[in-house]
């Protein structure tokens, strides 16, 4: 890992070389003791060959696609996720018209709030019970090929979808039914995509494929919802959408299977346990190493409370701002582009190892800016205030991943990432449907509020005793 006396280096070779040099000083000067810590904080890096098709001449800022793999993997996902968001926005919409048909005026707004966190909770729900030991597949077998498989059940959810819309068959409980099938899809897809990351890369490059990664995710949240607008602006059906979302996974899998190299996943001596301790191993390691656990329990608390009020912001959009169709498409696109602001930020402040920093004052913008938003009537303050949330969301989740992924072992990363995915998407569907209920029950923007405020108040004590110093140290802290 590369300290902040590699700015100045001219070449990734001369970075390696000054990394390699630093920690042979140290660790020659210091007693055993502090030479085994230094050499756990400070992994010994030795210069290597660059693998075929590497491209020097990308700037540091962007140095992951400098890979040929990954720049094929971000190719691939750019489509990819601008179908995936134009269903997620069109499936929102399509909830709000489906219980418009049978809902009486006076309890409309109370069923559409529940009935979106519904379908949104199913998408996510089994994530929650099953990521975690689903990780153990990803651990096992060629992370490439579990990936091509999920891919390709994807779009056949988007192929089902958007046909039972043509037809006029689908209803309420088909899309709670077909966003169930998407949920443990996802279980097994989750520990896959982030293992993979690392054998594009490397770990040298790991934070800023992840922050790269947090762009192209929220670059696709721009385009997509703003899309699927004017779709909807130009009377093109909800259908449409879907069926586009199917046809985007066709370049992200060709893409995948351009990839060269070897995805297999590192084996380990004490990965030989029985095989409950094999399945519950990522949970045992998240919660018994110094400090991951505090900002995993944040992230989940955050994914609770704070995070759905994405979930309900058709209903929100509706009902507290009276926008139309277009106007809430481009709540999201403000959100996406607040986020990509943070990605590309993040991306170039990769190399410093700030996440600690980075981690908490993305948690102030994006809980701060929820809080002011549940209670705006403006729908211009409205998009300034996602804005931020979505720049605050970037720079706090995403340099949650990069503290993780930079410690766990390989033969871990599946089971570690599938259980930190447990808590992040897992507990938002729980999240959404409580946040749902209590929309109904209080109202849409008290909800959001309550959400946002809990959120805050756990953020303020688990992270104030962070450490200020880089990432590595800080998960030496209790």
């Amino acid at each position: 890992m590369e300290t902040h006396t590699t700015s100045d280096c001219s070449s990734t070779q001369e970075c390696s070389d000054v990394v390699s040099a630093q920690s042979q000083s140290h660790s020659t000067s210091l007693n055993p003791d502090a030479k085994q810590l230094w050499s756990e904080l400070i992994p010994e890096t030795s210069p290597r060959t660059p693998e075929a098709g590497y491209w020097h001449f990308i700037p540091q800022a962007f140095s992951a696609l400098r890979h040929r793999n990954y720049r094929l993997y971000w190719l691939g996902q750019v489509l990819s996720l601008i179908g995936t968001w134009m269903q997620r926005t069109a499936q929102g919409w399509l909830v709000t018209e489906l219980v418009l048909g049978y809902a009486s005026t006076s309890r409309v707004e109370a069923l559409t709030s529940w009935y979106v966190g519904l379908v949104t909770a199913m998408s996510t729900l089994p994530v929650l019970f099953l990521a975690g030991f689903l990780g153990i597949i990803s651990d096992l077998f060629d992370r490439r090929k579990v990936l091509i498989l999920t891919q390709v059940l994807m779009a056949i959810q988007a192929f089902l979808l958007a046909l039972l819309t043509y037809e006029r068959i689908i209803n309420i409980p088909l899309l709670i039914i077909l966003s169930l099938y998407l949920g443990f899809v996802m279980a097994l897809d989750i520990p896959a995509r982030q293992g993979l990351i690392i054998h594009m890369v490397g770990k040298d490059d790991l934070p800023n494929a992840i922050a790269i990664n947090s762009g192209v995710f929220n670059g696709a949240r721009i385009i997509g919802p703003a899309v699927t607008g004017i779709m909807l602006a130009l009377n093109f059906s909800v259908a449409d959408a879907f069926f586009l979302n199917a046809i985007s996974f066709i370049p992200i899998i060709i893409a995948i299977l351009l990839m060269r190299g070897e995805f297999r996943p590192e084996s380990a001596d004490e990965d030989r346990g029985s095989a409950i301790k094999r399945l519950v191993a990522g949970g045992t390691y998240l919660a018994t190493t110094p400090g991951l656990r505090r900002i995993t329990i944040m992230a989940g608390i955050a994914s609770l409370f704070a995070s759905p009020m994405i979930a309900l912001l058709p209903a929100f959009a509706r009902y507290k701002l009276l926008a139309n169709a277009s106007e809430f498409g481009f709540m999201f696109t403000c959100f996406g582009i607040g986020a990509v602001i943070g990605a590309v930020s993040l991306a170039a402040l990769s190399q410093r190892s700030a996440q600690s920093i980075t981690l908490r004052v993305g948690y102030v913008f994006n809980l701060g800016s929820i809080l002011i938003f549940a209670f705006t009537r403006s729908i211009p303050l409205a998009y300034l205030l996602l804005a931020f949330s979505g720049f605050g969301f970037s720079w706090a989740f995403a340099s949650t991943n990069s503290i993780i992924q930079l410690k766990v072992p390989d033969h871990l990363r599946g089971r570690v990432m599938g259980t930190y995915s447990q808590l992040f998407v897992g507990f938002y569907p729980i999240g959404t449907l409580f946040i749902g209920w209590l929309g109904s029950v209080i109202g849409i923007d008290w909800a959001i509020f309550v959400g946002a405020m809990l959120s805050s108040l756990s953020a303020l004590f688990l992270l104030t005793n962070l450490g200020n110093s880089n990432a590595p140290s800080t998960l030496n802290h209790s």
